[in-house]
Parts: structure tokens; sequence; C-alpha cells
């Protein structure tokens, strides 16, 4: 394998593919938020190259980590939902490394199916939050080394003092848990385990070069956050949600049925809502610290500058933004994540890029920066042109899509599954919708930045929304599967019809 740019064959590059979950943009210090801490994220893109427009492919965790695996649209890889498995062939980021004689590794949460399959990971340290998946993983067993009783393990989501519901034993329904500190310490943390997790997998790893997924479990609800970081952040303090009274009676009817689905009723307590959001905050800053210690572990073990470092998120969280807590649908707080990569004399330090980014060219990214060959079948771009400053011609929109057949209220709505498809396009503009058998929705982003105000039924949009469908379906016929890589131009021909004789 010829050396990337800045390596040597006694120092290869190294990998370090860092994931929150349902971590939206805003809720960071160097994406403006007003309290929330995270110095060490910050300085991770003062040091690198942050990319300001990154959208994921869909807001469900398994499609949209697909889609980064992969390089790949929802609709070629067919994971359309948690729990649906990747379409037959599929490779992963994992293989494509393997091929490299990387070492491949996952420490923490992928949410596909089966949990028995490791997706090409050479080294698989699962971990994915429920309860339900604790015989998958070795965090229980920690647990139980530090002391913790079975009680405790099982019901690690639920703060001592609520008592739990049967048949409820995750954690809360009502993000009652967000009242009170977790009853895992924190150092004991999902958190912690899994940085601990990954510095002891560097520090095993140095006859080969590595990469490293890292995949948090946090700050994905429960809303159960340990002391010192429970009591960080003041919930009257905390922003809240810009909210237009009655605004989703012009939504499609699919929305209010979703925000019922999806627990959004228990928000109406601004109470637990502004308890929801200093605990989320509170989550998001414990990470941000266990990244500075894990960074500086890096320095210790003399791999930091010689590793690129990649941060990101699969999703976004509502919070209570349009009267809903969670993700799915296609409003910014959803699909907007941040976005930072970072290797020293190669990757520009402190720049902002503002041009659109697509969570499918996460991939292509890496294996540029390996100088691996990027396959016909992954359909993003290298970011390296944008970050170098070579790139001449770049997308002016971004898609995603979502299948909604798996929730209870395409029951209510009366739709079949296939009634259920949804694809969004976005530009520097516009926003737009497309819904198969419901009322669409388009936003003028620059007029009504916040999604607030459904222009789909205006007379005078309409040649627009003609346009906008028309896209979409041009997307589409342009990113229908690629595969194989092998040329069959002429497969089924016994000789080249264009040649003479």
């Amino acid at each position: 394998m010829s050396q990337p740019p800045g390596t040597t064959a006694e120092q290869p590059l190294n990998i370090l593919f860092i994931m929150a979950d349902q971590l939206r943009y805003d809720s960071l210090g160097y994406t403006g938020h007003p309290l929330v801490r995270t110095p060490h994220i910050d300085k991770l893109a003062s040091e690198g190259t942050r990319f300001e427009r990154t959208y994921v492919q869909c807001a469900v965790c398994a499609p949209s980590r697909a889609s980064i695996y992969t390089g790949r649209y929802m609709h070629n890889h067919k994971v359309r939902f948690n729990e649906v498995p990747f379409g037959a062939g599929e490779r992963t980021i994992a293989d494509y490394f393997n091929d490299a004689n990387y070492r491949s590794a996952l420490i923490g949460r992928t949410h596909f199916t089966p949990i028995t399959e490791t997706y090409g990971f050479e080294y698989y340290a699962y971990y994915d939050g429920l309860p339900a998946k604790d015989g998958f993983s070795a965090y229980p067993d920690y647990l139980r080394r530090c002391g913790y009783s079975e009680e405790d393990i099982r019901l690690r989501y639920w703060p001592k003092e609520l008592t739990p519901k049967p048949g409820h034993e995750a954690y809360p329904e009502d993000f009652a848990e967000a009242h009170y500190p977790s009853r895992i310490r924190e150092e004991h943390s999902d958190t912690a385990y899994l940085t601990n997790e990954a510095i002891r997998f560097m520090e095993e790893t140095a006859d080969r070069p590595w990469m490293l997924h890292l995949s948090y479990w946090k700050p994905h609800l429960p809303f159960s956050v340990p002391e010192p970081y429970f009591s960080m952040y003041d919930p009257a303090e905390v922003p809240m949600p810009e909210l237009l009274e009655g605004e989703l009676d012009n939504k499609p009817p699919l929305q209010n049925l979703f925000r019922e689905e999806r627990r959004g009723r228990f928000l109406a307590d601004e109470e637990r809502l502004r308890r929801v959001r200093a605990a989320y905050y509170g989550m998001i800053t414990q990470l941000d610290d266990h990244l500075g210690r894990l960074f500086e572990e890096m320095r210790r073990m003399g791999v930091l500058d010689r590793t690129l470092i990649v941060f990101t998120s699969d999703h976004g969280e509502y919070l209570g933004d349009h009267y809903m807590i969670e993700k799915e649908l296609f409003y910014e707080q959803a699909l907007h994540v941040p976005l930072i990569m970072k290797l020293p004399g190669v990757i520009p330090q402190g720049r902002s890029i503002p041009e659109f980014v697509e969570s499918v060219d996460i991939l292509p990214t890496l294996l540029e920066a390996a100088e691996l060959k990027v396959p016909n079948a992954v359909q993003g771009k290298s970011l390296f042109p944008l970050m170098n400053g070579t790139a001449r011609a770049w997308r002016q929109e971004v898609y995603a899509e979502w299948d909604f057949q798996y929730y209870h209220c395409r029951r209510l709505l009366g739709l079949e599954p296939d009634q259920c498809k949804a694809v969004m396009v976005r530009d520097d503009r516009w926003k737009y919708v497309h819904y198969s058998d419901q009322p669409c929705e388009l936003y003028d982003l620059h007029a009504d930045p916040g999604e607030l105000r459904n222009l789909a039924d205006r007379e005078e949009f309409r040649e627009l929304m003609e346009e906008k469908r028309r896209q979409i379906l041009e997307w589409r016929m342009r990113t229908e599967d690629t595969t194989p890589d092998v040329d069959l131009t002429f497969a089924t021909y016994l000789r080249d019809p264009w040649v003479a004789g």
C-alpha cells in the first residue's frame, strides 16, 4: 500500500472515526450554542476543517449509519429502518480498510441487524445502549466488576428515585429520568467505558495501521446523565424552542400522529422539557470531556499527529422543536449534523467549508486519505477538493429519504407500506419534501429558517414544486445502484457490436 501524504512506512496513517448518536448541529460551542461548553470539540474544529452544512441521508439511526458505512444512498443499501438488514453483497467501511491491511475496529454502537454480524470489523466491541441487548456487550460484566448489582445494571437508565414500570424497563417513557442524576457513576458510565476501550485498543494495536470507529451511545435518549453533568446546566437558563401555535395544522397529517406516537405530548410540561434539554446538554459536555481525555492519551502514545480524526453524528434531536422529540422527518434539527476533520499537515487548519456535504461523502474521503481506491459502488464524493481548494464544481443541494411504513401512524392514515416513501431536496433557499401519498412540504429557508410555515398549498409555488419533483426524479435515476465494479457494457454479446468483422 502506498503511503498517505505526511506519513512514512514507519509511521502509517491511522483513522479515528468518532460518531455521537443524536447530536444536533447547533448544540456545540463552535456552532454557536449560547450555553453548552464543548472546549475539546471546539479545539478540534479550530485545528482542523469544519463543514458547516453537512446533512445525513436519513434521520433514523440504522439507515443513516448504513449510508455512512457504505457511502451509498438508502434506496441502494436497503436499510430502510432500524432492524432492517443490509441488502445482499453490501460492503462497509471495515471491508475496504481490511483489504488494505488496516485493523478495522468498532467500539460502541451500530444499531444494525442481525446483532451477531460484525459487518466486516476485525475488532468488534459492541455496545448498543439498550439493556435488552446486553447479552452482546461486555459493558454489563464491566459494571459487575465495578460492584453494581444486577438490578442497577438492568435498570441503569431508571433513576433510583423512580419505580420502573413493567414492560418499560429500558427507561421511562415520559422522560422523567431527566429529573434525577443517573444511578451509574460518571467514571463507570457508558461514555467513560467506551473511551477506555478506545484507549486500550490503540495501546494494543501498535504493529499495524488501524481504522477505529468509536461510536458513542450518547447524547441519544434516555436523558440520563450522572453528576457533575446533571447539575451543570440550570433548567431555568436553557434556551427553549421557538414554537408557532398551530404549526402542525398546515403540515401533513402524518406529523400530528407521529408526534403522539413519539411521545411528544410530554413536552407540554415546560419543567420537564427544560430538564430534558439540560440533561441533553450535560451529556454533550460529558462526551466532550472524555474526548479531551482520549486526545491527551493519543498524544501520550505518540499517535495523535499521524491520525486522521473525523467527528460527526448520525442525526440530530428535536428537543421540543416543531413540538417533537427524537428525530425522523426532515427538519434541520434532525438532518443537519456537525462534521470535523483533522490531519496535521494535510487538512487545512481552522478552515470552514460552506458548501453542501452529505454523509455519504465521509467514506470516500477516508479512502482517499489512506490512498485507497474508491469503488464504483460508493456514491459520495471525497471532500479533499473542498478542503484543499481545488473543487471546480460542487453539489448545490442535498437529499434525504425516509420510509415510515414501520410506524403505527401509517395504519391510522390507512396507508399501505408502498405508500410510505418520502424524499427531501434542500438547496440554499428552498426545502421540498415529497410524500408518495401525503400532502407535501415546501419551506422558504430565507424567509422562514425555522420551517414553521408550509407553503406547499400556495398556488404561486406550484411551478417551483413541479421543478423540485423533477429534481428528485432525476436524482433517483442518477443514483440507481452502480454495482458491480466490472465493465459489463458488452457482456451479453459474443463480440463488440460496434467493431466490423
